[in-house]
């Protein structure tokens, strides 16, 4: 299918390993490996249970309120916007009080599976390429199996991140690639918002 390339990379890029490392090796830096597998494990399958549910009942939860392809199409690019934005100024993360440690179950649900792996951004994605399924024949599979492949690439990043991190100039290499999606990220949001006030007639 012509569109699958697409599909994936954008899939990549919003859940995609390369955003992962960095949050996971911090959350597991003074852990031990079975703790860090375990994170992993349960982790990836948390996110990859939220998409799934996101690619099979989100449609239907549009078509039940009635959500119209251009309020989506708007609604996801202001999200990737915000979201880009938010990683090129991040917020001012508050002081907190010290707490119990928490479990890897408490740690794969949030932060990890929700937002790190699985942001709003990615969430907007899933959303958008569903409602396109009834257009192009065949989607939904493309859809499936790039979501299936990009889970397991996050599953195998955080497995192996120690093994990444030391690999002299890789995390440079995350960084840079990092940096240049993020500026992606924020054309596909200008160009989806301005595609959906172009089928709205508001401009030519």
């Amino acid at each position: 299918m012509e569109h699958a390339s697409f599909i994936f990379t954008i899939f990549f890029m919003l859940l995609g390993p390369i955003k992962i490392i960095p949050g996971f090796l911090k959350l597991t830096h003074e852990a031990d490996r079975s703790f860090k597998r375990e994170l992993a494990i349960k982790a990836s399958l948390i996110a990859s249970a939220i998409v799934a549910y996101v690619a099979v009942l989100g449609e239907g939860l549009l078509v039940k309120y009635a959500i119209s392809f251009e309020a989506l199409r708007i609604a996801g690019g202001l999200v990737l916007l915000i979201s880009a934005l938010n990683i090129i100024f991040p917020p001012r993360e508050p002081s907190k009080a010290a707490l119990s440690k928490p479990t890897a179950l408490q740690l794969a649900i949030s932060p990890l599976a929700v937002p790190i792996i699985v942001p709003p951004a990615g969430v907007a994605a899933i959303l958008i390429f569903t409602m396109l399924t009834p257009r192009y024949p065949g989607m939904e599979w493309v859809i499936a199996q790039a979501l299936a492949t990009v889970m397991v690439l996050d599953f195998l990043v955080m497995l192996f991140a120690d093994t990444i991190a030391k690999i002299p100039g890789l995390l440079l290499v995350f960084q840079v690639t990092g940096a240049v999606l993020v500026f992606i990220q924020v054309a596909l949001a200008t160009e989806t918002i301005l595609s959906a006030f172009k089928s709205l007639g508001v401009f030519k």
